[in-house]
């Protein structure tokens, strides 16, 4: 009951409804070159029950054929980014990383030692494994004994910590993007007690589609409402493609990297007034949309832990990183351009290993400048960024490349690398605790030459306890792989989250391929919490906890 004691409280505070507000709306348009700083205004209203009938059913057949026209289109657009990047210099590498077996707790004295990394908990979803598709791409949030967690193509809740699951559906796409396809996102505003999810629609050529975020109050019951968004309108000519949700004090947004059906994509980063969003209203929106430099393909993906203000941030070439900032109090966007002193190199490693002695980081789309793989956080004053990068001169395997900056003032502080002799890394996720410390989820596997391990999944902590800023020590093994993809593909869509409601701790997704490659029964797909032993006991108090 303490959750429950702890949320009426707050629930008290809370303004119950606000008042709808009026925008125009308009058409969005690139700034070519320059990122420009002006967003659009516009509103959005909820979808009506006819908006969400089920439709007809699609053939698996088809849905998977529209999947993997859109992978391709991707691929091709990483591959174009890519092409003008150069392979940079060699760089000074800063430390090795290494890899354990997942430490379940500790025995002794009351809390046994603070620093000692615990996961509490570490559970596969079945759902996962009663899919078609082997390229999994999990996302999950908590709420005490509460989880929602998705995937491709799948979402479901569980009252048990992750133990067990109850599928949820996505419904159907409108007529025009009719296809659930993937690219699942969740996530929870702690304040609200409100989950936010969303699953991209397309048609079957991939040339359209639509993103739909559903709004769920209480994990365990149905959706509450639900907002379709569609660049194209009644064009029918736009994928709004590799969408993912952030928040801020009192704005959920929502990036997609729009790509026409003809001409270069054009990036966009939604904001909503998440208070309208929660209540099911109409709600006032922001648009902020540009290419990248010089017109080429950028992927943003907005950052984790944000509050007054959402950052995000593309690689701008080989040493330069641009960081944008959107002030809650502003409908104006601006970026600053960082001189980085290591070069990333934007080359393709050689990641081969498990059964069969396939590479899990072999499409463009996992080494590509474009930065389908750039993910960030902010807290204690630091904003931090992590991409894939391949081996070079002094990195003999495919690792991450990272900067720190200062958030106040935006100065560079630290560039750490997430890099181990005998394996690759990538796909890095992270998210911020209470304290501003970073939580890590990523992959690792595979080696240059050949013969290492499947591609795994692991989790890690920067914080007091670790050197410096942006450094994770050891990372902890929490999925294990026998097999990779035979078609150079991993799933991303890893989440790094702050545990709810212990703050102190993290929720995190990863997984891996078990005893085969070719089918879902395959996927060992994790939902894990995770945080240090000075912490445990906020995590135990609210472990089984329901509001």
């Amino acid at each position: 009951m303490r959750y429950l004691n702890k949320r009426i409280m707050w629930a008290g505070l809370l303004v119950a409804v606000l008042a709808v507000l009026s925008y125009n709306t308009a058409s969005i348009t690139a700034q070519r070159g320059d990122p420009g700083t002006t967003s659009q205004t516009g509103q959005i209203s909820p979808d009506s029950e006819a908006d969400l009938a089920e439709g007809p059913d699609i053939e698996a057949s088809v849905a998977e054929a529209a999947r993997e026209r859109l992978f391709e289109r991707r691929e091709q657009m990483a591959a174009a980014a890519n092409a003008a990047a150069g392979s940079g210099r060699p760089e000074t590498d800063a430390g090795d990383r290494s890899d354990e077996t997942a430490a379940a707790g500790v025995a002794g004295e009351f809390h046994g030692t603070p620093s000692t990394v615990v996961i509490p908990v570490n559970n596969r979803n079945t759902l996962a494994q009663s899919v078609s598709n082997t390229l999994a791409e999990p996302a999950a949030v908590g709420e005490g004994r509460h989880a929602f967690y998705m995937g491709n193509t799948y979402a479901g809740y569980s009252t048990n910590n992750g133990a067990t699951y109850t599928s949820v559906s996505f419904g159907t796409g409108p007529s025009d993007a009719s296809i659930v396809c993937c690219d699942p996102d969740v996530i929870y505003d702690q304040g609200r007690g409100v989950t936010f999810y969303l699953i991209l629609f397309i048609n079957s050529s991939a040339t359209n589609g639509v993103v739909r975020i559903y709004v769920r109050r209480q994990m365990n019951l149905g959706n509450n409402c639900s907002y379709t968004i569609d660049p194209a309108g009644t064009a029918n000519n736009i994928l709004p493609d590799y969408p993912h949700l952030g928040l801020s004090n009192d704005f959920l947004y929502l990036a997609t990297n729009n790509v026409p059906t003809s001409g270069g994509a054009v990036h966009q980063v939604r904001r909503f007034n998440i208070d309208q969003m929660a209540d099911c209203v109409t709600a006032s929106t922001n648009t902020y949309s540009s290419s990248g430099p010089g017109g080429a393909q950028r992927v943003v993906v907005p950052v984790d832990g944000a509050r007054e203000t959402m950052y995000w941030a593309w690689i701008e070439s080989a040493t330069t990183l641009r960081i944008f900032s959107w002030p809650e109090s502003s409908t104006s966007v601006s970026s600053v351009l960082k001189t980085l002193s290591h070069s990333s190199a934007f080359v393709n490693p050689d990641c081969r290993g498990g059964t069969g002695n396939f590479d899990f980081i072999e499409r463009s789309t996992a080494w590509s400048i474009a930065g389908f793989r750039l993910r960030g956080a902010v807290g204690a004053n630091r904003i931090s960024f992590y991409w894939n990068v391949g081996n070079d001169s002094s990195h003999p395997q495919g690792h991450v490349h990272s900067a720190v900056v200062r958030e106040s003032d935006k100065a560079l502080i630290a560039q750490p690398h997430i890099h181990n002799s005998g394996m690759c890394f990538g796909f890095p996720v992270v998210g911020v605790n209470d304290r501003g410390d970073l939580g890590l989820s990523i992959a690792g596997g595979g080696r240059a030459g050949g013969g290492g391990t499947a591609a795994q999944g692991y989790v890690g902590v920067d914080d007091d306890y670790t050197s410096g800023f942006g450094f994770f020590g050891t990372v902890f093994l929490t999925a294990s792989g026998t097999h990779n993809r035979s078609d150079g593909r991993f799933g991303d869509y890893f989440t790094s989250r702050r545990n709810n409601p212990c703050g102190l701790f993290w929720t995190a997704t990863n997984y891996a391929l078990s005893g085969g490659n070719t089918s879902a029964s395959h996927v060992n797909a994790r939902y894990i919490e995770f945080g240090r032993n000075r912490d445990r006991t906020c995590h135990t108090l609210w472990f089984n906890e329901d509001r």
